[in-house]
């Protein structure tokens, strides 16, 4: 056990450093980069430039936690191999996987610890960042709504608006159309003004005409009513538009993207492979963690561990490649979600766990 402290320990020093390496790295070129140009234009204060680099904090670390992992892994193994404690620990009769293993728990806890950033703090303070850089910076309005949520589905109705008022939560040139298993209407809803009633979480319409079909859709009759409360389809909360990128989304909203859009009749694959991507990604951490397993079947000399260094770092590398062309093709609708997003995953693994079988063999 003390062994296994003692490799665990290693590994998220390792892991703490490159860390805080890559996190200063993307704040120095970033700042470099945005100095000719955004703070440049818009002159912030000191005090909104490092808040608006604090908040993106957490967002860097969870993309950087597998490289982090890798670089560790690798080089806790090859510094236990280089001072020939790897040899002792093999004489003494241990396996490869109890040489190791703390790579594997420590791995896999980066991956718990990159899920629960991930999903919990990052959507927030993914918010702030851009309410800081569009809204507090560039003067953009914050009650811009989304240009693709005038129209809704919702089972056999479809409803549609002309445009949203933010502060006084009224829709305008309300249109809504009932259909029939057949497509054929029902009956036709315009509406001149809906506005939200918070309280009781429906809308009141105003200036109403309703038009009434037969069921062959053909005019039965026209209406007129002053007022009407309906239960519409609609959240005012979620017609601002969203600034944030879908990997900036908890697993949570982008499930309900996927469901609304599923309502609507849109296009959801590519909230369904970010979906998948949003829970796969954090696991690379753990699958790379096992890549310095390789060097706990023996201790190489010099020669042997560059080229276990090299091939290390292919395997690693791989995974980005094989990550970037699997998404490409799950957005191309090639590839079903689930395998865009986790191929990568399952290949590496593959790869790692032939190579263990192989050391051992030897």
């Amino acid at each position: 056990m003390t062994l296994f402290f003692y490799i665990i320990r290693d590994y998220l020093k390792y892991v703490f450093g490159t860390i805080l390496l890559t996190v200063f790295l993307f704040v120095l070129f970033d700042l470099i980069h945005k100095s000719s140009k955004d703070f440049a234009e818009y002159s912030p204060s000191a005090i909104m430039i490092f808040r608006f680099y604090l908040y993106q904090v957490p967002a860097q670390v969870v993309q950087a936690l597998p490289i982090a992992a890798l670089l560790s892994s690798v080089i806790t193994m090859i510094f236990l191999s280089r001072t020939n404690e790897i040899t002792a620990m093999r004489a003494a009769g241990m396996s490869a996987w109890q040489i190791g293993r703390g790579l594997a728990y420590g791995g896999f806890g980066l991956s718990v610890l990159a899920l629960v950033v991930g999903e919990l703090w990052l959507p927030r303070l993914a918010q702030r960042v851009h309410y800081i850089q569009e809204v507090e910076m560039r003067g953009i309005r914050d009650d811009q709504i989304a240009s693709a949520v005038k129209w809704f589905r919702h089972g056999q109705s479809l409803l549609n608006f002309q445009e949203f008022e933010p502060i006084s939560q009224v829709l305008t040139n309300v249109e809504i159309v009932e259909l029939r298993a057949n497509f054929r209407p029902i009956r036709t809803i315009r509406a001149s003004t809906a506005a939200y009633l918070p309280e009781q979480k429906i809308w009141r319409l105003k200036g109403i005409n309703t038009v009434h079909f037969k069921r062959d859709g053909t005019l039965d009759h026209v209406g007129y009513t002053e007022g009407l409360k309906l239960a519409l389809p609609i959240e005012p909360a979620k017609l601002k538009k969203e600034r944030r990128k879908p990997n900036e989304l908890s697993i949570f909203e982008l499930s309900e993207l996927v469901e609304r859009g599923e309502e609507s009749g849109a296009d959801t694959v590519p909230y369904r492979v970010d979906l998948q991507g949003k829970i796969a990604y954090p696991f690379a951490a753990f699958v790379v963690s096992l890549i310095g397993l390789k060097f706990g079947y023996k201790s190489e000399r010099s020669t042997e561990t560059a080229r276990g260094v090299l091939v290390a770092f292919f395997i690693g590398i791989s995974y980005w490649f094989v990550m970037s062309a699997s998404r490409a093709l799950g957005l191309q609708g090639a590839l079903h979600p689930f395998l865009a997003a986790w191929m990568p995953n399952f290949i590496v693994s593959a790869i790692i766990g032939i190579d263990a079988w192989m050391g051992q063999k030897l």
